[in-house]
């Protein structure tokens, strides 16, 4: 048994590595199926992204990366918009809700920002979700943190949060059935922390996103911490490439080779989860239309 692991573990490396090195051109060849597919749960797509990549290349990254389906936020909301028309049963929209010009440090004292929200919702209607929200410790009984958290609770919206433990702890103390997704696995990304927090909150999910250097060591092997964290928490996990400026939409490959390479070493079935399982289950299965494009598939060179 443990060589067939081995063995299984090498193929999907193999796999990643071509995926990674492919271009985006060519003809459609049938994957390996051992090639996960991944959900993307951390993306963003801004205007200066959109100034340098257009929603078809957007849409090649993902086809050639084996990307099925991605939740993605930006600045302005209206690039997002783009995106999802181009592909509206694969990417999830998350409704940013910045403005000013030091957005991620003053929106939670703008007591206007709840009613914008909630007229950006009514206007769009197409948004599963709130964020990125930047907020920490000194700011989690924000009043207006509070009120998109009543907002998205009587919605059926997620709240995607980049903060404290405090903060989650303050949201779920307000509205114990919001569904938060806690990004780059919270602000102490060690499984100690983590662990506590998804034991208290049955709510919250957590993602991956720029964390993956933490949870292998210089050989690229998975550590046995990160390892028995991924395994006792498979359900909760989500992972994640971040495309926080242009260039890392650029190196998407790299990244995405990156979080396969470590997705290989868990049992088949932990990997699936971490990698679609847990986001399909969130917000529900793609639309066979739309799965029948780029799931399993590798392009040619």
């Amino acid at each position: 048994m443990p060589d067939a692991i081995h063995w299984l573990a090498l193929r999907r490396r193999l796999a990643c590595l071509l995926l990674a090195a492919l271009g985006a051109g060519g003809t459609w060849l049938h994957a390996d199926e051992s090639v996960l597919p991944i959900f993307d749960a951390h993306l963003h797509y801004t205007g200066i992204d959109a100034a340098a990549l257009s929603p078809i290349e957007i849409i090649g990254i993902l086809d050639r990366n084996g990307v099925t389906r991605a939740v993605v936020s930006g600045l302005p909301n209206r690039a997002v918009e783009r995106l999802h028309a181009a592909a509206p049963a694969r990417i999830i929209p998350f409704l940013n809700v910045y403005r000013g010009p030091d957005p991620k440090v003053n929106w939670m004292h703008d007591a206007e920002l709840p009613a914008r929200v909630r007229d950006m919702l009514d206007a769009g209607g197409l948004y599963r979700g709130i964020g990125e929200l930047h907020i920490f410790a000194k700011d989690a009984e924000s009043a207006v943190l509070m009120a998109l958290a009543d907002l998205a609770a009587e919605r059926g919206l997620l709240l995607q949060v980049h903060g404290d433990v405090e903060v989650i702890d303050a949201l779920f103390a307000r509205q114990p059935g919001l569904t938060v997704l806690w990004a780059h696995l919270g602000t102490k990304p060690h499984p100690d922390a983590l662990a506590p927090a998804l034991a208290q909150h049955p709510n919250l999910y957590v993602d991956t996103s720029v964390r993956d250097g933490r949870f292998v060591d210089a050989r690229g092997r998975l550590k046995p911490l990160w390892r028995d964290f991924f395994i006792a928490h498979a359900d909760r996990v989500l992972v994640g490439v971040d495309t926080y400026w242009t260039k890392r939409w650029q190196g998407f490959d790299a990244v995405a080779a990156e979080i396969r390479a470590w997705l290989a070493q868990l049992p088949p079935e932990v990997a699936e989860q971490l990698a679609s399982g847990n986001a399909n289950r969130l917000f529900g299965d793609a639309e066979p239309a739309d799965r029948a494009h780029g799931l399993g598939w590798l392009p040619s060179s």
